[in-house]
C-alpha cells in the first residue's frame, strides 16, 4: 500500500508487495525491492538500491551528498542489500566519487538515530545500536556487534563476530572475535558470549583466546606476538581470518598502548 501523500519519482523501480507510509520520498532512479515496508517522512534520494524485505522507520534519510569535502557533485550510489532493519531517523549518505558506493549487506540490524556516512561498508548480520556514528570510510564485518552511542574514526575497519561497547570511540582497527571499550578503547578480551551464540566450538574459542593471550596478555611487541602464534598454533580458518585481518590494517590495530 503506498499513502496517497506520498511522492513517487516516475523512474523510480518499484517492487511487489512494497508499502509506503504517508509524506515518504522516493527520488528518480532508485530501486526498491519486493516486500519493502517504509514507514512515514522518509527520503530516499537518487540512485538508491534497497533490496526485498527491508524495514525502513520513520525519518530516515537514505542517499543524500556526503559531508565530504572531496565530493564534487558526480553519481555516487547507495546499495543496501536484503532484510535489513533500519531505525527511525537513521542517515546513510551516498560514496564520495564517481559511480562509488556506500554499502549496506544483508540482515542487518541498523537501530535508531544510527549515522552512517560516505563510502561505508556493512557487511551481513550484524547490530549496530541507537546512535552510533560510523565516520566516512568506516568498514563492519559480518555478524559484529556495535553497541549505543559508538563513535567510529573515519577508515576505521572492524573484524567479524567482535563487539564494541556502549559509549566507546574507536580510532583503530578492531581485530576480528574480541571484545573492547572505553574512551580510549581498550580491547577486553575474546567475545566469547558472541561467538557461542553463533555455535563455535570451544575448540575454536579456546584456539582463539591463545592468539590473544599472545597479542595482548604477554610482554611480546605486535611482531613478536604474531611469530608466535604462527609457529606455536594450527593455522585454522579462523586464525588465518585473525592475522589477515592484522596484516591489511592501515590505521593499525588497538593494542592497548
Amino acid at each position: 500500500m503506498i499513502a496517497e501523500s506520498a511522492l513517487i519519482h516516475k523512474s523510480a523501480i518499484l517492487g511487489k508487495g512494497i508499502s509506503v507510509g504517508p509524506f515518504s520520498i522516493i527520488s528518480a532512479k532508485s530501486k526498491i525491492g519486493d516486500q519493502v515496508k517504509i514507514g512515514p517522512y522518509v527520503f530516499v534520494d537518487q540512485n538508491v538500491e534497497i533490496g526485498d524485505g527491508c524495514k525502513i522507520g520513520p525519518g530516515v534519510i537514505i542517499g543524500t551528498i556526503p559531508f565530504d569535502v572531496n565530493y564534487k557533485g558526480e553519481v555516487s550510489k547507495v546499495k543496501i542489500g536484503k532484510r535489513n532493519i533500519i531505525g527511525e531517523y537513521t542517515t546513510i549518505h551516498r560514496a564520495t566519487g564517481k559511480n562509488k558506493v556506500t554499502l549496506i549487506g544483508d540482515d542487518n540490524f541498523i537501530m535508531a538515530y544510527v549515522h552512517i556516512a560516505h563510502n561505508g561498508k556493512i557487511g551481513n548480520n550484524t547490530v549496530i545500536t541507537n546512535g552510533s556514528q560510523l565516520a566516512g570510510y568506516v568498514e563492519i564485518e559480518d555478524f559484529a556487534n556495535i553497541g549505543g552511542m559508538v563513535g567510529i574514526h573515519q577508515h576505521v575497519r572492524v573484524g567479524r563476530y567482535s563487539m564494541i561497547g556502549a559509549c566507546s570511540y574507536l580510532s583503530k582497527d578492531l581485530p576480528p572475535f574480541l571484545i573492547g571499550q572505553g574512551n580510549p578503547f581498550e580491547v577486553r578480551g575474546l567475545n566469547k558470549v558472541g561467538l557461542r551464540r553463533n555455535k563455535f566450538s570451544q575448540q575454536r574459542i579456546t584456539l582463539l583466546n591463545k592468539a590473544y593471550r599472545f597479542i595482548y596478555r604477554s610482554k611480546l611487541n605486535l611482531s613478536q606476538a604474531i611469530t608466535k602464534i604462527k609457529k606455536e598454533l594450527p593455522r585454522t580458518d579462523d586464525l588465518e581470518i585473525f592475522l589477515d585481518f592484522i596484516h591489511c590494517s592501515e590505521r593499525g590495530i588497538e593494542l592497548n598502548l
